[in-house]
């Protein structure tokens, strides 16, 4: 850049010294005043020529030669150096760091994300999919009533009737909506600061603004306009600069929501005590909704339907009362939200941060708290325009930190022998199979009471062992093979979970088995996203790719903290002893038939129904009223201490040994038709191969 400059400034003394030459000598040679002097250098330069002046004497033509042979060259070599350092690599970069920091410069209460990688690449994705199905609710939104509007002001639409203005109205109305009504999503209000020049042309080349920098140095914070954002997101290769990044992004801005992913617990608690607001492990929340996939699948349909589906029908939000809400000191059955907006109230986060979990009808709104909502996903403006005056915005600040307590491994004290474990196992029903040794299951394992009815297969004598002396059931073996699934009882089970890095492993296991039992429960990680489709037509009922997992988090507990809070306690949470759980309302419930108030669950179990998953189907009623009638099939989702759980589990069941009809919602996918034998064989070969 440099040389060009130099060019640049030697082409222009170039040409300040060839002009006043041809003036001076057109004036002295030809006799010429100044202007015609003037005019004639000109266009002699430009080559343009249009003969009313010419030079007279001979010594003024041999002048103009030499004119323009200096003269030319000076200026091809005056608009070439231009050119170059008009439109170089580099001069094209600095404009549009320039237009980049000029459209940031206009940014407030906006999400900054730091990093580069899978991670960070998933988030954005979730970013770009729900702008996308916000536009199309938008224009679905002005759809219905221009066509309303249309059909009072020139009649129903018959065929050559006004079609022609028809047609030009509504791509005007819509031309007018996209471009001069506002409709901010979440991707006009994303900037991402990232290191990797190749990943950040990419990003632009999808609309979204970047700034190429060093995440932890303050220029290029500042100018991602940090200090006017509302939170950031720190996902970066190295936990140590994921660290640093979090301690300057703090000193930038003390008033910043700050959520960041470490991999190393000992990081974790420090980035905490730098500033971060919430950290997370990718593999530890991975291992988490894993967990509850296998363990309490409908528990998990429910919130990721209304968290993570972006074009689900129902959506979650949170609705702040603040101090001028017209909300605070009105009873919730005032609101009439069902009847208004089909929406229900989940949870309310009080100013302490505690929940008060499927609150009664008659409770009154206070300040200061955030009402939990669920409700079509067109009605959520409506309703939070109802909440809170205009002009407000629409997410307050969240300034608390989580530090979640490290969960302490549960141990018994009777430690089973691996042929102790056989005999054990052979007498389980109804209990749920774990396989694999990577780090998302070895995570998983840790969350979990060896109490409970679990089965544990690893080919890893370390890892083996380490569960053993838990107090673990353990089958020493291959999963991948029928006789070792055997061993566990599978054909018994209700469940099991499969995270295996080697893919042909994780296939093979998931085949025999769904060879075993038809009926079986499987969960499984991908470890890549081509996986997914493949151990889904391998017989897997759900598939969890632990990026995508921990993309979702990182996004919810940043843009909507309060609802992150909500989950964390409530989803199995041995600190705060709550539990989300699933009843299923099998033919010979005795609750069948009965509503939710007359089961009085309240103040039977402190529990709360906060949503029903309806009879045979995948949908689900949220906050359900309490005058619903319980049907045969359908699957309650309540809240609960643990302590009453198993009382109302066999309350509800009236049975204790038999696998939910309804546990699989799925048709079931056997390897006849998808999987040759050859494609198996091949499969066998690679296993045994590695």
């Amino acid at each position: 850049m440099n040389d060009l400059r130099r060019q640049f400034r030697a082409a222009a003394v170039l040409i300040f010294i060839v002009v006043p030459i041809g003036i001076a000598g057109f004036a002295f040679i030809e006799g010429m005043s100044v202007f015609d002097a003037i005019y004639l250098t000109i266009i002699t330069l430009t080559t343009i020529g249009y003969g009313d002046f010419t030079p007279k004497t001979e010594l003024g033509r041999l002048f103009t030669l030499g004119l323009i042979g200096a003269g030319m060259s000076a200026l091809l070599f005056f608009l070439s150096s231009s050119f170059a350092l008009l439109f170089s690599a580099e001069a094209m970069t600095r404009r549009r760091l320039f237009k980049t920091r000029q459209k940031i410069g206009k940014l407030n209460s906006h999400y900054i994300i730091c990093g580069s990688g899978e991670m960070v690449d998933k988030t954005i994705g979730y970013v770009l999919r729900g702008a996308e199905i916000r536009r199309r609710q938008h224009q679905e939104s002005i759809y219905q009533p221009m066509e309303s509007w249309l059909n009072r002001l020139l009649g129903p639409p018959a065929r050559g009737r006004f079609l022609a203005l028809r047609r030009l109205i509504q791509r005007l109305f819509v031309f007018y909506h996209n471009n001069f009504v506002d409709h901010i999503t979440l991707l006009d209000l994303l900037v991402v600061v990232t290191d990797d020049e190749e990943y950040a042309e990419r990003l632009r080349a999808a609309g979204i603004l970047v700034i190429d920098g060093d995440p932890s140095d303050d220029d290029d914070l500042l100018s991602a306009g940090i200090a006017r954002a509302k939170a950031l997101m720190v996902m970066l290769n190295q936990d140590t600069e994921s660290l640093l990044t979090v301690l300057t992004a703090r000193n930038l801005n003390p008033r910043l929501y700050i959520t960041a992913a470490a991999i190393e617990e000992e990081l974790k608690l420090k980035m905490i005590k730098a500033g971060a607001n919430f950290v997370l492990a990718p593999y530890e929340v991975a291992a988490q909704f894993l967990n509850s996939a296998t363990l309490r699948p409908a528990v998990n349909d429910f919130f990721s339907s209304m968290l993570f589906e972006q074009d689900h029908d129902h959506q979650i939000t949170q609705l702040e009362l603040e101090d001028d809400s017209p909300w605070i000191g009105r009873r919730i059955d005032d609101l009439a939200l069902r009847e208004n907006y089909d929406a229900g109230i989940l949870s309310i986060r009080l100013e302490s941060g505690d929940f008060v979990h499927t609150p009664g009808g008659r409770r009154i709104l206070q300040e200061d708290e955030v009402l939990l909502a669920v409700a079509p996903g067109p009605m959520i403006p409506v309703i939070q325009r109802e909440c809170r005056p205009q002009g407000r915005d629409e997410t307050r600040f969240a300034s608390f930190q989580r530090l979640i307590p490290k969960r302490q491994s549960k141990s018994l004290e009777e430690i089973f022998s691996l042929d102790e474990s056989e005999a054990a196992i052979a007498t389980m029903l109804k209990h749920f199979v774990i396989c694999g040794n990577d780090h998302i299951i070895q995570s998983a394992v840790r969350f979990l009471d060896p109490s409970r009815p679990f089965v544990l297969i690893s080919n890893d004598k370390a890892v083996t062992e380490r569960w053993r002396q838990r107090g673990f059931r353990v089958i020493h073996g291959d999963p991948a093979k029928e006789v070792t699934l055997k061993k566990a009882g599978v054909e018994r089970a209700q469940a099991i979970m499969i995270s295996i890095q080697d893919r042909a492993a994780a296939v093979l296991s998931i085949l025999s088995a769904r060879a075993i039992s038809k009926s079986l429960l499987i969960s499984v990680t991908a470890t890549t996203d081509d996986m997914i489709e493949k151990l889904r037509r391998s017989g897997a009922d759900r598939v969890v790719s632990p990026f995508h997992v921990a993309a979702q988090f990182v996004l919810l507990s940043t843009t909507r903290p309060e609802i992150a809070d909500f989950l964390q306690r409530v989803v199995y949470n041995e600190i705060t002893g709550l539990e989300t759980a699933e009843l299923y309302m099998e033919d010979d419930s005795p609750w069948i038939g009965k509503t939710i108030s007359e089961l009085a669950l309240t103040m039977r179990y402190r529990a709360g129904v906060v949503g029903i998953r309806r009879a045979n189907r995948s949908d689900f009623l949220y906050a359900p009223p309490p005058e619903h009638q319980v049907q045969a099939q359908e699957v309650l989702i309540v809240i609960t201490p643990m302590e009453f759980f198993d009382e109302m589990r066999a309350q509800a069941s009236g049975h204790k040994d038999k696998r939910p009809a309804t546990l699989r919602l799925q048709v079931d996918v056997t390897a006849s038709g998808v999987w040759s034998r050859d494609m198996i064989r091949e499969l066998i070969q690679q296993h045994e191969g590695s």
